[in-house]
């Protein structure tokens, strides 16, 4: 075992809450005891429109196990397994939708439709490409146009602009060619002729600013050298014509690349002697297998990809395998993946923007953009989303990040125990054993090559069962110190039956407290004893007439007791109620013959007990109250 039990103390609960400031978990609460082997109903907040993923650590965090991932729900039922430790971590991450109206816009940004747009790396700048050949700069917060480049007058002469590592570099496709552009001094370097023999639709830019990729119509995908603006290699693959997307990994290792064959293809760039991964595939029922574009997520491998076919894949690239997807209603157009964090965002013909896990469980509603949506990208913080297309605009969106959270939670695993007393009858005068028994050991890792000290309280009703010399009485505490060890009884107490009433009560375990050790819970079930009389209603028989009685309640707080006795001698009259607590006790001197006492009571409604000790017998008789 990583811990041993009788080292556990409960967590110092301290939550670990990103994003809202506010405790996200209902149910359990940092602190709680959790017990292993039974179901847990895990619940948190769910307000507004929210995905949902759980995890759990048994390592105080250096590794998550995931138990949910991405459901639109608010709770979830755990049946939580037999885990070799004490200690669990919870973490729980709420991811919110975004706002379904843009908080910035510009209508007519260009005279034409937008082909693309990009966030500069410090969020402050956006950079549009326009089919008038036309490339903007734009100021995110008031949507100003800073710096205006004309290139060119024909249509579709640009595909493509991006940023090069800061804000003061911009790398723009212009027809087969290239166009660095620097911000702060207007210096343009044109270069790439006569490597590209066809029109650029797509470039990336590594992460670092050192290199560039390019995806064009002539069938080449090339890399580019951005300190000497020279190409470094170019290749196709067999069976595309037409290359549309290109994209770096985060870590600026990976190159995919996608054309008209339906297939994404990924490889590590600097090593280009080695073949590619292929991920297959995108098509239509026409036989267009076009993907439109590609990117990579920052967590679990994650590789997007949106084509032709209507759907937004998500792949596994360690995998090479898809593992979920998303659809909209026409061609998407445009992925792109938050910098950081678990979604991407996609832009599609019909007019459309969504966000989605990467289960393929959407984010909110669709964002309607206004126009058929061909590029979207993330601001580098996540908090906004950039869209444009063939109605000329661009919209700012709130993706709804900032309303995302994290809570982690600590909770005690405790072993439950089963602990259950037996039922027991026997004649009065009769000696029997009470175990106490538990279940589940044998699972219980602890159990398998230690013990532990543990006090069991007990309550025996002491007018039936005798322990110890014990004297008759209601009910009496018993402790008893004993061992938790890998076998089915912790102790066997000897008592012996007496003649009560009433003649049925529970045996009942009170508590159980364990020494040393947090480990454990105990849960019990009661147990019950039962006497039988040799004969109902008597101990013993003799001569003479039947002892009779006939009780009757003839005024309030007044119970009217006619009895027939048949010897003379002490009697004496004791009133217990159901639980078997005498109430009232009366001894007196009665001859042979018919008496009528009259028995002081302050009865609740319910049942209760007279008794009748003559000296040669006991009578016993229900007495009902109805006040």
């Amino acid at each position: 075992m990583s811990s041993r039990p009788n080292l556990l103390a409960l967590l110092m609960g301290a939550s670990t809450l990103l994003g809202l400031g506010q405790t996200l978990w209902r149910s359990p609460q940092d602190g709680d005891t959790v017990l292993m082997g039974r179901p847990l109903l895990l619940r948190w907040d769910t307000a507004g429109e929210i995905s949902a993923s759980v995890w759990y650590s048994l390592d105080t965090g250096r590794t998550w196990l995931p138990l949910l991932t991405d459901e639109r729900t608010g709770s979830f039922l755990w049946n939580v397994p037999l885990l070799d430790t004490v200690r669990l971590l919870l973490r729980l991450r709420v991811e919110s939708g975004a706002s379904p109206i843009p908080v910035r816009e510009r209508r007519q940004a260009h005279q034409a439709a937008l082909r693309s747009v990009r966030f500069s790396p410090d969020g402050h700048f956006l950079v549009t490409t326009a089919e008038e050949g036309i490339v903007k700069l734009w100021n995110v917060n008031t949507l100003e146009a800073t710096d205006v480049l004309v290139l060119g007058t024909r249509s579709n002469v640009l595909a493509r602009a991006a940023f090069v590592r800061d804000s003061n570099r911009v790398l723009i496709a212009f027809d087969s060619l290239l166009l660095l552009y620097e911000r702060p001094t207007g210096q343009r370097w044109l270069f790439g002729n006569g490597v590209h023999r066809s029109f650029i639709r797509d470039l990336a830019v590594d992460p670092r600013g050192l290199y560039a990729a390019t995806a064009a119509d002539d069938s080449l995908v090339c890399l580019w050298d951005l300190s000497t603006l020279q190409p470094l290699r170019c290749w196709s693959e067999a069976g595309v014509s037409s290359w549309y997307s290109v994209a770096f990994s985060p870590d600026g290792t990976l190159l995919a690349y996608a054309g008209n064959d339906g297939v994404v293809y990924v490889r590590a760039w600097q090593q280009l002697a080695q073949p590619p991964q292929r991920f297959r595939q995108h098509g239509d029922s026409s036989g267009n297998r076009v993907v439109w574009s590609v990117c990579f997520g920052t967590e679990e491998a994650l590789l997007i990809s949106g084509g032709v076919d209507r759907t937004v894949r998500f792949w596994d690239i360690r995998a090479v395998k898809e593992h979920a997807r998303g659809s909209h209603r026409a061609h998407v157009r445009s992925v792109r993946a938050l910098p950081w964090g678990r979604r991407a965002v996609s832009g599609s013909l019909d007019s459309t923007v969504r966000q989605w896990t990467p289960s393929g469980t959407p984010l909110g509603a669709p964002l309607f953009h206004g126009g058929q949506v061909l590029s979207v990208d993330y601001s580098p913080d996540g908090r906004l989303i950039a869209s444009v297309g063939r109605d000329s605009a661009i919209r700012l969106w709130e993706s709804g990040v900032e309303r995302s959270a994290e809570d982690t939670i600590a909770v005690v695993l405790q072993y439950p125990v089963r602990l259950r007393l037996p039922s027991l009858a026997g004649m009065p005068g009769e000696k029997a054993l009470v175990p106490v028994l538990h279940e589940d050991y044998a699972w219980i890792p602890p159990l398998r090559s230690d013990s532990f000290a543990c006090q069991l309280l007990l309550r025996l009703p002491t007018w039936l069962v005798e322990y110890g010399g014990t004297s008759p009485g209601s009910w009496d505490t018993l402790v008893v110190d004993t061992w938790l060890r890998a076998a089915d009884t912790l102790v066997r107490l000897p008592v012996r039956f007496l003649h009560g009433v009433p003649t049925g009560a529970l045996l009942e375990l009170l508590a159980v407290r364990w020494r040393g050790t947090n480990a454990f819970r105990a849960e019990t079930q009661a147990g019950s004893v039962l006497v039988r009389p040799h004969c109902p209603g008597t101990e013993s028989m003799s001569p003479g007439s039947p002892l009779r009685l006939v009780l009757e309640e003839k005024s309030p707080g007044m119970l009217s007791v006619e009895l027939l006795a048949d010897e003379d001698g002490t009697y004496t009259l004791e009133l217990f109620d159901s639980l078997g607590r005498l109430l009232a006790r009366r001894s007196l001197h009665l001859r042979n013959g018919q008496h009528v006492l009259s028995f002081p009571w302050e009865a609740a409604p319910g049942l209760f007990w007279l008794v009748v000790r003559s000296p040669s017998r006991v009578v016993v008789a229900p007495v009902w109250s109805s006040r």
